[in-house]
């Protein structure tokens, strides 16, 4: 009987953590700031922040910092993450536009110009978290 409790306890505990959602946002380099995410539903919207599904900010942790949806995303999504070092609001950029924070997109996309909606999507699989990396 323990041991049922115990598997059902388990089974609630991961859906809560990985339920509806999660980013593992790793290679954090240190805790400053915050790590800003936008997630992006289709192509029209991909890069609008205005036009975002949904907009997440969460302290950033030396590491890895994980951060839940707040809402319930289904299919196919793009993900847009920036450690916003000095809590301006804003992914600072130098020559180019190049970023000079931590920056990435899902399925670990590292652009060679415009970014793609098609090229940074994942499908949303019920209780896998979506891993990125952050490029510094």
């Amino acid at each position: 009987m323990k041991l049922i409790l115990f598997f059902i306890f388990f089974l609630l505990l991961s859906y809560e953590s990985f339920g509806h959602g999660t980013i593992i946002v790793s290679g954090v380099e240190h805790s400053d700031g915050y790590i800003d995410v936008k997630i992006y539903t289709d192509k029209e919207s991909f890069l609008k922040e205005e036009l975002a599904a949904e907009t997440i900010r969460k302290k950033a942790t030396q590491g890895e910092t994980i951060i839940p949806f707040n809402k319930l995303h289904e299919g196919t999504i793009a993900v847009v993450v920036y450690h916003d070092e000095d809590n301006n609001g804003k992914l600072k950029t130098g020559f180019f536009w190049r970023p000079k924070e931590g920056f990435a997109f899902s399925n670990n996309y590292t652009p060679k110009g415009p970014p793609k909606f098609k090229k940074a999507s994942v499908m949303l699989e019920h209780g896998v978290p979506i891993d990125i990396k952050l490029n510094y």
